[in-house]
């Protein structure tokens, strides 16, 4: 994306007003960029994260900052089509590894982390993120590293990287840590799940891990309960079935195994009617109701 400073904006080398206005809540770098680009009049990314010292990234996010503020316009063609980033050779890599150093930082971190030389193509893949996509450094390295476990190689991970920062809004290292315990929870969650219901966890479809989400994050419920439903499920215990068995006693507010046999027992005591769910509860839980005689 290129950008050009509004001259309306400015008169001579006048630093204008919104730069005052903005002075506590910008940041050092985005000051260094605003007074860099009303000196020279032109913006070059590139000539501005050499001169300044800053990462490109850097320069474009202080660059996109002053165009909220009205500063600085986005040149963007209506009908431009994304173009076809191009591949960096192995001198390009290297010249830039020298203009900025935390590449060379980011490339060694991730040889640790996959534990070899990663290829010309798979680095140029991973510098892209972080000079072209503005990924930053730390969201790669975290992500790398809960990714490369999969053997599935650097490649996919800086596919995955790409789609998590543009689809799902990881920006920052926090909320990539967030979305890895998110992911691990839920893999201990598919496995506990498949213990119970005797199915291969590998074959578990996209609907049902939507549905098994739903109960341990949304209905709160744990492999106790999902345990009493598969009981209670008895020749119908699937997936869907259970879902709509556990629905039922998130609404009661049931939390624990223990609450739905106090319940039940407190039913069959008093004698009150046991309709057909609470009747397929009982039977899951082996609980059978007392009468009183005559009843």
């Amino acid at each position: 994306m290129k950008f050009h400073l509004l001259k309306q904006a400015v008169i001579g080398h006048t630093v204008p007003m919104a730069v005052f206005e903005n002075l506590y809540s910008a940041k050092e770098n985005d000051l260094k960029v605003i007074l860099y680009v009303i000196e020279k009049g032109e913006i070059d990314p590139m000539e501005i994260s050499r001169t300044l010292q800053i990462t490109l990234a850097a320069v474009q996010s202080s660059l996109l900052y002053w165009t909220d503020k009205g500063l600085i316009m986005a040149e963007e063609s209506e009908n431009a089509r994304p173009k076809k980033k191009k591949a960096l050779s192995a001198q390009e890599i290297l010249q830039i590894s020298q203009d900025h150093p935390e590449i060379a930082v980011l490339v060694n971190q991730l040889q640790q982390i996959y534990g070899q030389a990663i290829n010309e193509k798979c680095t140029n893949s991973f510098i892209n993120l972080y000079l072209q996509e503005n990924v930053p450094m730390e969201v790669i390295l975290v992500l790398a590293m809960h990714l490369a476990p999969t053997q599935k190689g650097p490649a996919y991970t800086a596919r995955v990287i790409l789609n998590l920062f543009e689809k799902k809004g990881i920006t920052t290292a926090e909320k990539a840590e967030e979305y890895i315990r998110t992911q691990e929870n839920r893999s201990k969650a598919y496995t506990e799940v498949c213990s119970i219901f005797a199915m291969d966890k590998d074959k578990l479809t996209s609907s049902e891990k939507t549905i098994i989400n739903g109960w341990y994050e949304s209905l709160d419920m744990d492999k106790e309960m999902v345990q009493a439903a598969f009981e209670a499920a008895q020749g119908n215990a699937n997936i869907r079935y259970c879902n709509g068995i556990l629905k039922s006693w998130a609404q009661k507010g049931y939390k624990t195994p223990a609450d739905i046999q106090q319940e039940f027992t407190f039913n069959s005591l008093t004698g009150k009617n046991i309709d057909d769910d609470q009747d397929l509860i009982l039977k899951g839980m082996n609980i059978v109701p007392v009468f009183n005689k005559g009843e």
